[in-house]
């Protein structure tokens, strides 16, 4: 008797067999439709739940995560503004002075 436990060895003996006719439906031309028309309808589903979610939501005047994207894209434009400002004033700050022009040479 072999070293391996029973549910091994009926797992051993099913799983070449079985696992071979799964290998090649997995490598068939009609599974391969089947996941690809899967995923069209996953995305079809998804659209769909999405747009009547943002209409519910705009509904009960929430923000939905399109407006949250749009905002946060704001934020950060604003923030890359201020700053530019900030080092635009920090150096107009450490600047040296413009020399004054005397009245003799103004003439």
């Amino acid at each position: 008797m072999s070293g391996r436990p029973l549910w091994r060895r009926g797992f051993d003996a099913l799983e070449r067999p079985v696992g071979d006719v799964i290998a090649g439906a997995v490598q068939s031309q009609p599974f391969a439709d089947g996941v690809a028309l899967g995923l069209h309808l996953e995305r079809l589903v998804r659209r769909e739940v999405e747009r009547g979610t943002r209409r519910w939501l705009h509904a009960v005047n929430l923000p939905t995560a399109t407006d949250v994207r749009r905002l946060s894209q704001q934020v950060a434009e604003l923030q890359r503004q201020v700053r530019a400002l900030s080092h635009e004033l920090d150096a107009l700050e450490t600047a040296p002075p413009p020399r004054r022009r005397s009245a003799r040479s103004a003439s």
